[in-house]
């Protein structure tokens, strides 16, 4: 099954605790109008947003916002082979950065 965007998944969780746009705007203080527009896939929400979403919600931050990272990448460039490279060639790099130093 593929996996829901950003948006979808914020506004399943939303309906599974049974809540308004209203309220969740209320608590996360994100503009309910700006929530709508996360849900329905027309805005990316910001690492700000993302963050507060995450704490609300109880998600694991850095998870939540890097499958934002993920989802900003394949908006800008697409989903084909170019962009695969691209991430695998990142991969790479993050992958020697983090293991510098290590033994």
């Amino acid at each position: 099954m593929e996996q829901l965007n950003i948006g979808q998944y914020i506004k399943t969780l939303r309906n599974e605790q049974q809540l308004t746009l209203h309220q969740l705007a209320k608590h996360t203080d994100i503009d309910m109008t700006m929530l709508s527009k996360i849900e329905r896939g027309g805005r990316l929400p910001t690492i700000k947003q993302m963050k507060s979403l995450a704490f609300f919600f109880q998600l694991n931050e850095d998870a939540f916002i890097s499958r934002l990272m993920a989802e900003r990448i394949v908006k800008k460039y697409g989903i084909n082979e170019n962009t695969l490279v691209a991430v695998q060639l990142v991969e790479e790099k993050i992958t020697k950065y983090l293991n510098k130093g290590k033994i």
